[in-house]
């Protein structure tokens, strides 16, 4: 009686384990980077002096899904540009040799599960094309403004083929001083937020590794790390073309400002920063 108690008792532990999650991690794929001058990324930037500005995407694993965050610069990126950027941006927006995500993941066997999108801008979004098996989460205002917007900030090209998107919206659970948040896993170790103003469904994600170490990929809301420390905007010509709400973005940078003020630790990504993102290194190396 006694042996079987036992038995049955190691049968119901056996059934009750969980399964082991692998630790989180991260890693910035790049895809490209141009040479620009400082003052065209940041207010009062200086002329004369050149900065590197950096296309990425983050390829994230969790246990429960392997993710992109963005998509970057795709392997019809050129043909995409070409057709449908205005002959009198191209000079302000190009950009060097692309390798894209899909060709350094598929070299690894590396499979998506999601796609996340910081937002639909052209240099986010090229890459959709490349993984048109993959669901996209975004917020609904943002697939809208991917359905009306045009060149220079969208090139539809981008999203003619059959896109399976996934809308989401954010709940009422205040994070990190942002007033609702959407938590991918409900572990907090994923969590959205809404940093509408750059563009109407704009956001940012908050990653936290096992060792508490938190990082904040901020999309575009800033090209610079600057534009939040100081906070400041960006140069008056680039955020008419690429900022959908001025006062809305501007809000937001005045909010990540604060956040660092009070969470000095806290490592904000913004979507261009080679300065930034040069410390943590590139795909195939790993934040973990």
């Amino acid at each position: 009686m006694r042996a079987l108690a036992i038995l049955l008792l190691s049968s119901l532990s056996l059934i009750s384990l969980p399964t082991p999650a692998a630790g989180l991690r991260f890693a910035l794929v790049k895809t490209a980077e141009t040479e620009t001058r400082d003052a065209f990324t940041i207010e009062d930037g200086a002329w004369g002096e050149k900065v590197i500005a950096n296309h990425v995407a983050v390829l994230i694993e969790h246990h429960a899904a392997t993710l992109l965050l963005d998509t970057s610069l795709g392997r019809q990126v050129d043909q995409q540009f070409d057709a449908e950027m205005p002959w009198w941006d191209k000079p302000l927006l190009q950009y060097g040799a692309v390798t894209p995500v899909r060709d350094q993941l598929e070299r690894d066997g590396i499979r998506i599960d999601r796609i996340l999108l910081t937002h639909t801008h052209w240099d986010h979004a090229s890459g959709l094309v490349d993984f048109p098996e993959v669901p996209v989460w975004a917020p609904y205002e943002e697939i809208e403004f991917s359905q009306i917007s045009t060149p220079p900030a969208v090139l539809p090209s981008q999203f003619k083929h059959p896109i399976k998107w996934v809308p989401f919206t954010f709940a009422a659970h205040p994070f990190m001083g942002f007033e609702q948040s959407h938590d991918l896993f409900g572990d907090g170790s994923l969590v959205l937020v809404p940093l509408t103003g750059h563009t109407p469904g704009s956001v940012g994600l908050f990653l936290t590794l096992d060792d508490d170490r938190r990082f904040f990929f901020t999309g575009d809301a800033s090209w610079r790390l600057e534009g939040f420390t100081g906070p400041r905007e960006k140069f008056w010509i680039s955020r008419h073309m690429v900022d959908n709400d001025r006062e809305g973005t501007r809000a937001q940078l005045e909010k990540v400002h604060q956040l660092l003020q009070r969470e000095p630790k806290l490592q904000v990504i913004p979507a261009h920063d080679e300065a930034v993102q040069r410390k943590l290194g590139y795909y195939p190396q790993w934040v973990e």
